[in-house]
């Protein structure tokens, strides 16, 4: 079995296209070994190739149904294609199979959370969490089940976990050799480093905390990435904002940027998302141009966000939905995509219908510009939706039917920004009723020839 050891080698360091062949020849070759098939399977989840996947882990199933582990990675592959009734039933019968099978209670949590039953959800990884209390994974996924519904003093400290799960090597590009801050140690006349962690909305959203840092008598540096650090250096409270990979400031304490909501005791009652951030020298000529105040009402889309990211697929929509959405006469539209841009993500015949302003955005100082030139901005979970909060320009947060933990399960405000109205997806996967629901909330404007407003 030289070859699946091979494979194995391959997959463990993430090489999936060197690992996907070696496997498949194996499972020819022996088709009734378990372990080989159930790794091609792994592999073809990995690679996003879903129904591969499923089909895999179908076939293992079917020849050993009596494991509990593989109904359940026949479950997890299902919830994550949507199909949440038939990944329900099969995850039914990796628990009947083995009680006690954590993983299983991890997957039943999240089919929960996806058909809306959020209490449900989170009470399930409570109970995972009895039986294995040191499974960092059970523990950062419960966290963020707490934060979803609103428990934020118990939720933050759980998602602390995070680090368990990811490794500091992965979840942070630079270690300080300092002692960590809590929020326990007094910060009078101390130096402390904010260290980045996860995405460029993530550093837009804390740099907020400064302030509160600053008022506590520390002089805060905050580290992100490079193309953040001109906009973000203008911030409340901060002493310096660098580059990661640059030179670090010397400092008596480090915290990871999202751990200030832990040390800090942030709830959502003393949140402030008043705006909090704006660019500080004149807006280009060529923004100027691109978006005239000549009494047009003007809206700022941003339709997909990185590929890449892990929850893409619920939280991005396709570009042909917005065709309704781009008939609304006498509305001024402008793409805001950068990655991916507007090309890739539009197609050609409703290209026409709006201005490639993000092409034209060269830093975040710009597109902070450019969002301030607009009435209004339609956006689902990116950075552009962090940007126009902290800026102030009102905005309407386009979320999949499972929203990301920070904005909770429900409701149509959201503490972290003042400007922000949330529009809810009502059907998994489906985003047919909010774009009708952004129409009625931009159509107003229209009968007033006013400024695009929000409808309370």
């Amino acid at each position: 079995m030289l070859e699946y050891q091979k494979a194995r080698e391959f997959f463990k360091k993430g090489d999936l296209t060197r690992a996907l062949p070696l496997f498949q020849r194996v499972v020819d070759a022996v088709p009734e070994l378990h372990d080989p098939r159930r790794d091609l399977a792994s592999t073809f989840y990995r690679l996003g190739r879903l129904t591969d996947a499923l089909r895999e882990y179908n076939e293992v199933a079917r020849r050993f149904p009596d494991q509990s582990e593989a109904a359940n990675n026949v479950a997890g592959v299902l919830s994550v294609m949507g199909h949440q009734a038939l990944a329900f039933q099969s995850v039914e019968r990796a628990l009947a199979l083995d009680p006690g099978n954590t993983a299983a209670m991890n997957n039943l949590a999240e089919i929960l959370k996806h058909v809306g039953d959020w209490q449900g959800s989170r009470d399930v990884y409570a109970a995972a969490l009895e039986l294995a209390p040191d499974n960092p994974k059970l523990r950062l996924q419960y966290g963020m089940a707490l934060v979803l519904l609103d428990d934020w003093l118990a939720g933050w400290p759980a998602m602390e976990a995070r680090e368990a799960v990811l490794g500091t090597a992965v979840l942070f590009k630079e270690q300080s050799k300092r002692p960590r801050w809590t929020g326990a140690e007094p910060l009078d006349g101390k130096q402390l480093l904010i260290q980045h962690e996860q995405g460029l909305g993530d550093a837009i959203m804390g740099v907020r905390f400064a302030k509160a840092l600053a008022a506590r008598g520390a002089i805060v540096h905050l580290r992100c990435p490079q193309p953040l650090v001109e906009f973000l250096s203008g911030a409340e409270g901060l002493g310096s904002c660098t580059a990661v990979g640059s030179p670090m400031p010397q400092h008596d304490f480090h915290i990871p940027l999202m751990s200030l909501m832990a040390a800090l005791a942030v709830t959502t009652t003393n949140l402030d998302g008043s705006p909090y951030l704006a660019p500080t020298d004149p807006c280009p000529p060529h923004l100027e141009s691109l978006l005239p105040r000549d009494g047009t009402p003007t809206v700022a889309l941003t339709w997909a966000g990185n590929p890449k990211h892990i929850n893409d697929h619920r939280r991005s929509m396709k570009g042909e939905l917005l065709a309704p959405l781009l008939s609304t006469p006498g509305v001024r539209f402008v793409a805001m995509q950068k990655d991916p841009s507007m090309e890739d993500v539009l197609p050609e015949p409703l290209r026409e219908r709006l201005v490639d302003v993000g092409a034209h955005c060269r830093t975040f100082t710009e597109s902070a510009h450019a969002l301030r030139r607009v009435d209004l901005v339609i956006t689902v979970d990116t950075a552009v939706a962090h940007l126009a909060g902290a800026i102030g320009t009102p905005t309407l947060l386009c979320l999949p039917f499972a929203p990301d933990y920070r904005w909770g399960a429900t409701g149509t405000r959201t503490p972290w920004y003042t400007s922000l109205t949330v529009l809810r997806q009502r059907e998994a996967m489906q985003w047919e009723s909010v774009i009708a629901e952004a129409i009625h909330h931009i159509s107003p404007a229209l009968h007033s020839n006013a400024r695009v407003h929000l409808i309370s």
